[in-house]
């Protein structure tokens, strides 16, 4: 068969059409369409203002929501230790403080901590320590009561600061030494009283508090200061002990304390020691 040649004509020129009308390009040639441009990824409408703050306000729901749960859970107070105290109980300790359900750890001041404390009479603040996210360690120092004061019959119990500690009209702990002679114009619980006689109740606190710390509190019955230059002692066994002032304290008590034994073994009872010398004692028995 014979080979058929085609040959390519031109398209014909069409009146008032140009050739670079779109109907003449080619597929690949062409523009898209007016509109075409919002099907693009890249060229989408952007996010509308009202769903903008939509999400805004999710996120600080979820973040306050958080911070709540972190406040009311992990920093909230759970483990309190107090340490230094034997007659008070640390629920005691910590109502004094103003600790409750909700003490935050953030929340939590030692000022007002210490104040809370401070303003009970049986306690003294010391320090206080914060562990991270919920303890809190509470040091304290509890007032030991080392003497009874009797005045215009009321019973007054001392501490070992001079602190009053309580009032009774009954007879209060008999196992306290008794404190007589003090010329009183104010006491009141959870003071230190007042005297008209200067250095009176200093000599007080200072000579209770040596009597206990050489364990010979348990053996006096009663200190006499009704002149602070002249103490005197009156012991459970009957002795009746000469200080004088309230110089060398601790080597006029040493000096009893063997003076007694001694006179123990000795089976004396009763009689007047004098021991205004530190290291030097006399004995007088109330017979001859």
């Amino acid at each position: 068969m014979s080979e058929q040649l085609f040959e390519r004509y031109p398209p014909p020129d069409v009146p008032g059409v140009s050739q670079d009308h779109p109907m003449n390009s080619s597929s690949s040639d062409r523009q898209p369409l007016q509109g075409s441009e919002s099907l693009e990824p890249d060229k989408q409408p952007s996010m509308t203002p009202g769903k903008r703050m939509m999400i805004i306000s999710c996120v600080l729901i979820i973040m306050v929501s958080f911070a709540f749960i972190l406040r009311s859970v992990v920093f909230t107070i759970r483990n309190i230790r107090v340490v230094g105290v034997h007659d008070v109980a640390w629920q005691d300790v910590a109502l004094s403080a103003g600790l409750g359900p909700k003490s935050n750890y953030f929340n939590i001041k030692e000022g007002k901590i210490k104040e809370g404390i401070n303003n009970n009479r049986y306690l003294v603040f010391e320090r206080m320590q914060k562990i991270f996210p919920n303890t809190l360690i509470i040091y304290v120092k509890e007032r030991k009561p080392l003497a009874s004061i009797n005045y215009i019959g009321v019973s007054y119990i001392m501490a070992d600061d001079g602190v009053i500690l309580s009032k009774s009209r009954q007879p209060q702990n008999q196992k306290l030494m008794s404190v007589s002679g003090l010329a009183l114009r104010d006491i009141r619980e959870g003071k230190v009283p007042l005297s008209t006689k200067i250095g009176q109740i200093e000599t007080c606190v200072l000579l209770s508090n040596e009597l206990y710390d050489q364990n010979f509190n348990s053996e006096i019955i009663d200190i006499n200061l009704s002149e602070p230059s002249r103490i005197y002692l009156t012991t459970r066994d009957g002795y009746s002990v000469h200080l004088g002032d309230s110089t060398y304290l601790r080597a006029k008590i040493v000096t009893i304390r063997a003076v007694i034994d001694e006179l123990r073994k000795r089976q004396y009872t009763g009689g007047v020691i004098e021991a205004t010398v530190p290291g030097e004692a006399t004995y007088r028995p109330d017979t001859l």
